[in-house]
């Protein structure tokens, strides 16, 4: 059931979330590690809080680098050593402390130095992404007692995903609060289904919270194990549901199960965006504005681009610019990137009669950069 606290809570929670989230979602910071659980036992506290806040460092070093590169490289990710950890690391914070005499126990979140991990993996000659996916919202369904749940207290599967903190991921998904506008709006069943009333009514949900893309989850129990199917709607790239059976129904089963399908989902992303080849290439482009507000989205945009190397504007006018981009990867590598950040590149149309440009080029470029709708 919902509690009555809990509907109050999030009405009010709403009132602030309504101008958080009235511009695109923000991605959170790539080079951050969060959830490292610590606990060492030594001859004091303090000895203990030394040799935990060191090792947990090491570990989240490690995890840094396994968020940025692919499964099948994680067996060659260079051995990470105390010292290695510490001179990475751009700082640290700690929560959940709990001390005794003789043993520490708390919680980190970790942030690195982007060109200390970089040298790393370069070290190892390991292609990793810089590049996070726009954040998604994720509906985690849970069917029990033959009906679908979602918005209920109890609902499992939803702590399950929750416990993952899956904001940070190269593929952050966002949780929403589940005020009663939200419940009413998108009640499990419009979840589960594909008509276009539910899409509609999906989709808007998804824009309260700066999101274009919606995940939803459906956990059926099956046998002594549950069968999950992930299902991504509104995506930029066109993907397969994931559909996949796991053991135990218990609250540690759903997290492993929520766990994997994260790990899943950013695999899927890394093999889109990582290059492989380093070499860099230029693509010339006209940028289509229709304000100053516009051209800097665009240029924003460009400049918060990590496969973007540089750019030069070479003409200008009020309506549009001529720019040079120097770029890894190939043009649709380039083309999903930009799209993360807002902005389009798409293959110009044929040139109306009379058209003009910002630069008094001989040829038109042959693509168009513009800030999506």
């Amino acid at each position: 059931m919902l509690s009555a606290f809990r509907l109050l809570r999030a009405s009010c929670a709403a009132l602030v979330l309504a101008t958080v989230f009235s511009a695109p979602a923000l991605a959170a910071d790539i080079f951050t590690v969060r959830g490292i659980h610590v606990d060492k036992t030594a001859e004091s506290a303090t000895a203990a809080r030394t040799a935990a806040q060191a090792e947990g460092q090491r570990l989240a070093l490690t995890a840094m680098m396994k968020k940025l590169t692919l499964p099948e490289d994680w067996a060659s990710l260079p051995e990470v050593d105390e010292a290695t950890a510490q001179n990475a690391v751009r700082g640290f914070q700690v929560a959940d402390e709990r001390t005794s005499s003789t043993r520490y126990i708390a919680e980190m979140i970790v942030s690195f130095q982007p060109e200390a991990v970089r040298r790393l993996l370069r070290g190892k000659n390991i292609a990793f992404a810089e590049t996070q996916a726009r954040p998604a919202l994720l509906l985690p369904v849970l069917h029990r007692d033959g009906q679908p749940t979602l918005w209920e207290d109890d609902n499992i599967w939803r702590e399950a995903w929750a416990a993952l903190e899956p904001a940070n991921e190269m593929t952050p998904l966002i949780l929403p609060i589940g005020d009663i506008m939200e419940i009413n709006a998108v009640p499990a069943s419009t979840a589960l289904s594909d008509d276009e009333t539910s899409l509609e009514a999906m989709k808007g949900l998804a824009a309260n919270y700066g999101a274009n893309e919606v995940v939803v989850a459906e956990a059926t129990p099956s046998g002594g194990g549950i069968r999950v199917t992930l299902t991504r709607h509104g995506a930029l790239t066109p993907s397969d549901p994931i559909s996949r059976t796991y053991e135990g129904q218990d609250e540690e089963a759903m997290r492993k199960a929520a766990a994997d399908l994260l790990n899943e989902l950013s695999a899927q992303w890394k093999r889109q965006i990582i290059v492989r080849d380093g070499r860099v290439s230029t693509l010339v482009v006209q940028a289509d504005f229709a304000t100053l507000a516009e051209w800097e989205g665009i240029r924003k945009g460009l400049t918060s681009t990590p496969l973007v190397q540089g750019m030069e504007v070479a003409g200008i006018s009020s309506r549009g610019a001529e720019i040079r981009i120097s770029h890894k990867g190939s043009t649709e590598m380039l083309a999903l990137s930009l799209a993360q950040q807002n902005v389009q590149l798409a293959e110009a149309p044929a040139a109306a009669p009379g058209e003009t440009h910002a630069s008094p080029s001989v040829r038109a470029p042959r693509w168009r950069l513009s800030l999506r709708q």
